[in-house]
């Protein structure tokens, strides 16, 4: 670990690398800086996640009544919407007290935001909170980040810790993060040595020839944790590229494993499960092991703790168990399936997230070329970099974020889409889109990140122009925050009933006194028949996207309106109530559309007749 001097003299060199890095940063603070450079080795160390100068803009929030936070963004990690509020300090030094009260001043900043009290807060900061929490779904994380270049010198992070949680009793969501100077050293030196997958290594074992071999196709050994972290060194995560994951951070499995190499390390074999390693071939030589197009696929964690553990070295080793692991099959999906297979059988210290298990599954590989034909790279895991011509947001994707369409548009339920979107992993919904027709969800996908990109980009900031001087501009603003789901369900919801593929008797359900859930069992039937679609927007309106634009600009107002008028009503009667519980619900869609719907078939034949549908 280098000493904290060296590492606020290593973060200065960073700061000024990111200025050249990045002309727009040339112009600003040092202190803003500091900010961009630990939100980028922080957060994006994926290769695939692209982090341009617009992208700094949004995330650095840092200036007059900022409400002490500097950075807000949404997780591109994590499938759940993480929001991340966070704290920087560019000091050389800094007090106990200095981190608790930044700390305090965040959560008192959530409070406050999620109360809706804005007044200490500027325009830019207020929208963004709402854009990203609209966002936050039952499933997703709090999760509050402080950075500092200063030393931590004897600062107890447990106690500021234990002082911040009590602001939040009985919150389950809340993640915490402290990092002082050797902290983000680490985090950007990891971030810059992301190599290609490994192609060749060797590693080291107990005694000579000392292993049992299963057949011809696998091995167990005793393998040198000093080698695996070399290995480490070498390659960073790419060690670890047919894992399931990378390193989750987990304070109890990261302090025991420490704890056991640290203080107890003739016990380490006996109480860590060890390594598997998968492989297209290996050879024993003596006490090395050589091996071909390798991954760990188990033991990410305890790999990622020999890499950081400072007592193990080419004159302190510890030995581990070690599976090797020949790949078998003949085709690129046997491969992958017998790779997945024994990941997933293999991991079991932490919960693997249903993204997870699919990541190498053959219908995922089959759907990422169906999205290639249409024009559109889809990143099958994390990890994968997303070739220049990919580079524009509607042009790239990933599973989660087509299940989230999928849910919105197809199922219509956007309410699950936005709150609980790993529904999508059940097979009613996953089956239908990814081992159904893929060339056509692939075509219909396409349009869906369109409509969701134009939302994002546009819609939503000239709607905040528009609504600025309404008379209830803050209830208008913040329903059209959260509003993204619905709209993106309802622009292929009114196109599919343009063109006869739902049907006034498919609507049935919306209009009885049924429950929620059971309105939705019956129509997801009718919702799921896509029939012979090939397009949401006929190609002579999706094409031109000046038109498209001024579609969904209509589609969106249409349904925005309808839902605030049938939100104020039932607000009237529910004091608690707000625009985001109120979006998160299924049946509140299902109620704006009902409750509305002889004026919404009216304004969606007039948009439609206009350009020709």
């Amino acid at each position: 670990m280098p000493s904290s001097v060296s590492s606020h003299d290593f973060i200065k060199e960073k700061v000024k690398a990111l200025k050249d890095t990045y002309p727009s940063l040339r112009s600003k603070r040092d202190e803003y800086v500091f900010s961009a450079l630990c939100v980028k080795a922080n957060f994006y160390k994926n290769p695939a996640l692209v982090l341009n100068e617009r992208d700094f803009e949004d995330i650095i929030v840092d200036g007059q009544y900022d409400g002490g936070v500097d950075v807000l963004l949404s997780d591109p990690n994590t499938e759940g919407a993480d929001l991340i509020i966070g704290q920087s300090k560019y000091y050389e030094t800094i007090a106990y007290e200095d981190v608790l009260n930044a700390m305090l001043k965040m959560a008192l900043f959530y409070k406050d935001m999620v109360r809706g009290q804005f007044e200490q807060v500027n325009a830019t900061v207020q929208r963004r909170f709402l854009t990203l929490n609209s966002e936050v779904g039952e499933e997703s994380k709090i999760h509050f980040v402080f950075y500092t270049s200063a030393p931590q010198s004897g600062i107890r992070r447990d106690r500021i810790e234990k002082k911040f949680r009590e602001q939040f009793t009985g919150v389950t969501n809340i993640e915490v993060s402290i990092l002082f100077a050797s902290d983000i050293e680490d985090e950007i030196k990891e971030s810059e040595s992301r190599r290609p997958t490994v192609e060749t290594g060797k590693i080291r074992i107990d005694e000579a020839d000392n292993y049992l071999l299963y057949g011809d196709g696998a091995a167990i050994v005793n393998v040198s944790a000093y080698s695996i972290k070399q290995l480490y060194a070498q390659h960073n995560t790419n060690l670890l590229s047919r894992n399931l994951r990378y390193h989750i951070a987990g304070r109890d499995i990261d302090k025991a494993i420490a704890d056991t190499i640290n203080n107890d390390p003739d016990s380490f074999w006996l109480k860590n499960n060890g390594i598997t390693i998968i492989c297209d071939d290996f050879d024993i030589d003596g006490k090395e092991v050589r091996l071909r197009n390798f991954s760990i696929v188990n033991g990410g964690q305890t790999t990622y703790m020999l890499h950081k553990s400072p007592s193990i070295n080419s004159d302190h080793d510890l030995y581990l168990p070690c599976k090797i692991i020949r790949i078998v099959g003949d085709t690129e999906d046997e491969k992958s399936s017998f790779s997945l297979s024994i990941a997933k059988a293999t991991n079991s210290q932490k919960a693997i997230k249903p993204v997870d298990l699919k990541a190498n599954s053959p219908e995922q590989v089959r759907f990422a070329q169906a999205m290639r034909e249409v024009g559109v790279f889809y990143q099958t895991k994390r990890g994968e970099v997303v070739p220049s011509q990919f580079r524009d947001p509607h042009l790239n994707s990933d599973l989660v974020e087509i299940g989230k369409l999928c849910l919105a548009a197809v199922f219509q339920v956007p309410g699950t889409s936005r709150n609980k979107p790993s529904a999508l992993y059940q097979p009613k919904y996953y089956d239908p889109v990814f081992n159904g027709n893929q060339s056509q969800i692939a075509r219909l996908c396409k349009e869906l990140l369109y409509y969701d990109h134009y939302f994002r980009t546009s819609f939503q900031r000239a709607f905040d122009r528009e609504n600025a001087t309404a008379p209830n501009a803050s209830v208008r603003i913040s329903f059209a925050h959260n509003a993204r789901t619905i709209c993106v369900a309802f622009a292929s919801f009114a196109a599919r009933y343009r063109q006869g593929n739902i049907t006034d008797q498919d609507l049935t359900p919306l209009f009885s006194s049924a429950s929620s859930e059971s309105i939705a069992d019956t129509l997801y039937e009718s919702f799921r028949e896509l029939g012979h679609m090939q397009y949401f927007l006929s190609p002579q309106v999706f094409d031109n996207k000046d038109t498209c634009d001024k579609v969904l600009s209509k589609l969106f107002n249409i349904i925005i309106e309808a839902g605030i008028t049938s939100y104020t009503f039932e607000s009237r009667h529910d004091s608690t109530l707000n625009a985001t519980n109120y979006l998160k619900r299924d049946k509140n869609y299902y109620e704006i559309l009902s409750s509305q719907w002889q004026r919404t078939v009216s304004d969606l034949s007039a948009v439609f007749s206009e350009v020709g549908m």
